[in-house]
């Protein structure tokens, strides 16, 4: 099943954009199929590494309860080289395992990777794929950058701080600053937190304590952290940015192969705005969806070779089309002429609000499309 991202353009730039550095921490999750990738990292000083702790947790309509991982590939990065690793518990499961779809969607998957200490960064990108065969096309990742090294310590000196800390964004824009003072220290560590527009925040951090400064997404454009024993600054850069996020309130759609029909879905959240699509196929008439919020509304072209239909809604610069694929289970002869040209995946982002889409291919030919608020509109094959 394929996701096309919708996204709508809103009038009310100002209301849209009230309260926004909060709904990360209050608001619940899109109602459409998606991913979040999570991370967190701490200096193990006793070792000398890294231990970074991954979680993905999924959400579903009501009525999908399992899922299943079709990938799940975690990247670490030292200076300009990059290397692959495994987070133990975060699999791919493969085509013909039993179960099939292991994974709850009511419980997160944690999985905990030790890295080298002079690990720069890291990432891990997934793809879920549920029970009733959605499954995402867009990568939903997470990554963390490191300030500095994570070195073995063997003798903590005398009278002194061990100072460190890791910079992290979340899908609002905001910048959660965790300052660290190791076990192994003998004093208490004094951060300084700057950002841009004049942010700053200082911190004491005793040993073996830690402590997190949020920097508000309007002050994150660059970030220094400072600590009052250190000579060089412990992060001085712009934050690494949060990927793939899916926010409440945007509609959803999903479109799929039959046997003789290729099927379009738009549902519309309560607390969404009305979205105008038109679905031109490549033979027949267009046709128009307006889509109130609580509403869902469908509409079906006859299945044929070589059908293709090209979904657009106000705001989109990129429209691709979108074939009929013809489902592995249909007899020969059947509906739908002889076969269907292969399903191309679109993904979607938008500018201020504006309504866009992403399509996710599935194996069986069902597809599904979720909407997200993003900073401009892109469809790629």
């Amino acid at each position: 099943m394929n996701r096309l991202n919708l996204r709508r353009v809103t009038a009310v730039a100002a209301g849209a954009l009230l309260g926004l550095a909060g709904v990360a921490a209050v608001a619940a999750p899109a109602s459409a199929h998606h991913s979040e990738v999570k991370v967190t990292a701490e200096c193990d000083t006793a070792k000398g590494e890294w231990v970074t702790t991954w979680t993905v947790q999924t959400y579903a309509p009501e009525g999908v309860n399992n899922y299943r991982l079709v990938k799940a590939e975690a990247t670490s990065r030292t200076g300009e080289t990059t290397a692959p690793f495994t987070v133990e518990g975060i699999n791919v499961t493969e085509d013909g395992a039993n179960p099939l779809y292991p994974h709850s969607v009511s419980q997160p998957l944690v999985g905990k990777v030790r890295l080298a200490g002079n690990v720069t960064g890291a990432s891990l990108s997934v793809r879920a794929q549920w029970d009733n065969t959605f499954q995402e096309n867009d990568d939903r990742s997470a990554s963390i950058k490191f300030s500095e090294s994570c070195d073995k310590v063997v003798t903590p000196p005398p009278a002194e701080a061990n100072p460190k800390a890791t910079v992290t964004a979340d899908c609002t824009g905001d910048v959660a600053v965790t300052l660290e003072n190791g076990r192994e220290a003998t004093k208490d560590a004094s951060f300084t937190v700057t950002g841009t527009d004049g942010f700053t925040k200082t911190a004491t951090v005793g040993p073996g304590k830690d402590t997190t400064i949020t920097v508000p997404a309007k002050n994150a454009g660059r970030i220094k952290v400072t600590e009052a024993g250190q000579e060089q600054p412990l992060f001085d850069d712009k934050p690494a940015e949060a990927k793939d996020c899916v926010e409440p309130g945007e509609p959803a759609g999903s479109y799929r192969s039959t046997c003789d029909e290729l099927i379009f879905q738009v549902e519309n959240p309560k607390d969404g705005k009305t979205v105008t699509v038109t679905f031109t196929p490549s033979r027949g008439e267009p046709q128009t969806l307006v889509v109130a919020p609580g509403e869902t509304k469908t509409v079906k072209f006859p299945a044929s070779e070589g059908l293709t239909v090209t979904p657009k809604a106000e705001g989109l610069d990129d429209t691709s089309p979108i074939a009929w694929e013809r489902p592995a289970d249909c007899t020969p002869g059947g509906g739908g002429g002889d076969q269907g040209g292969p399903t191309l995946p679109l993904t979607g982002a938008a500018t201020g609000g504006i309504v866009a889409g992403a399509l996710v291919l599935l194996a069986a030919g069902a597809t599904l499309f979720v909407v997200a608020r993003r900073r401009r509109v892109r469809f790629t094959a």
